[in-house]
């Protein structure tokens, strides 16, 4: 897999900062959280996993179970590989 050092996907600076530019606030996690942030907007909180496409990816064990927990109760966890993903999440289209 194509992770950068910090173990994040290579694609994640470039979400983040298109989140920030629409004044929007990011909350990265530490590894082994099971999600790598939260993306708070005017309309929700949202838990957030980037994964690249240009790479083969699945979930990680605490990944996996974490989602299903927020499934769960009835809430989403996004996984989030594009910006089309990224626009689409922050209502933007």
């Amino acid at each position: 897999m194509s992770y950068l050092k910090n173990g994040r996907d290579a694609n994640e600076p470039e979400l983040v900062k298109f989140w920030k530019q629409l004044g929007y606030k990011w909350i990265p996690m530490r590894a082994g959280q099971g999600f790598d942030g939260l993306l708070i907007t005017p309309l929700n909180i949202y838990i957030v996993e980037i994964k690249n496409p240009a790479k083969k990816w699945k979930l990680e064990d605490n990944e996996k179970k974490l989602k299903e927990d927020v499934e769960y109760f009835g809430h989403e966890y996004h996984i989030i590989e594009t910006m089309q993903d990224a626009e689409y999440l922050a209502g933007v289209i």
